[in-house]
């Protein structure tokens, strides 16, 4: 997990408070809230009721609820949006804040944290997934993300079949290419579909048969290397 880590592109913060601001967030977002009574921080998605994504953050308790630093601008307003749509006669207030300028001297952070993030087969956010579209299972996020024990949330069907039964058929893995790397979306042959890059390192979001193929060393005619082996 990269928790340390968050993306420096997470700069959007979503704030949700009020004195339903706990079972409000428990009965929608993946993950439980109740493990930030031990630790600081943890990853959670908001999923469509048919279980793909839709958004990631890292949630933090504050003062009277709970921050969700997530993806900026656009992104930031739509989130606080979607959560509006489950308020109801809720107490909480729901409250998307702008983002702070963006400095350039962060560039060198960005870079490592980009590295970091794709050798652990992690997504960051919209730059990977399709929104609306995508599975938790494809973005390697239903684990690092998900809660299995906490109860019922938005999209938690889909979510907790596919873990029980193995159904994920592709997701996302770290590769270094030994040229460029091939530009967002496009197909890599029987290999997959390009995601984000780094340099010579990359996500590609690749069928699970073709890694344990690649795995075994039974093709030698990837145009790059997994990494980690």
């Amino acid at each position: 997990m990269l928790h340390s880590l968050i993306s420096p592109r997470y700069t959007g913060l979503v704030t949700v408070t009020g004195d339903d601001a706990f079972p409000f967030l428990q009965s929608i977002v993946t993950h439980d809230l109740g493990l930030l009574d031990n630790q600081e921080i943890i990853q959670a998605c908001l999923l469509t009721a048919q279980g793909k994504f839709l958004h990631d953050f890292y949630v933090r308790k504050i003062n009277g609820g709970y921050s969700l630093a997530c993806e900026p601008d656009d992104r930031t307003n739509d989130l606080a949006q979607r959560l509006s749509l489950y308020k109801l006669r809720a107490a909480v207030l729901i409250t998307p804040l702008p983002s702070p300028a963006r400095a350039t001297k962060d560039l060198d952070f960005f870079v490592e944290w980009d590295q970091a993030r794709i050798r652990s087969n992690l997504p960051d956010g919209s730059r990977d997934a399709e929104i609306g579209v995508s599975t938790l299972a494809e973005l390697n996020l239903d684990t690092v993300a998900t809660s299995y024990t906490k109860g019922c949330y938005i999209g938690q069907e889909l979510v907790a079949r596919m873990h029980n039964r193995n159904l994920g058929k592709r997701h996302l893995v770290g590769v270094e290419f030994f040229s460029a790397p091939p530009l967002f979306g496009s197909e890599i042959d029987i290999y997959g579909q390009m995601r984000s890059s780094c340099g010579s390192i990359g996500l590609v979001m690749m069928p699970r048969d073709i890694e344990l193929t690649l795995k075994q060393g039974k093709n030698e005619n990837a145009p790059f290397r997994l990494l980690g082996l």
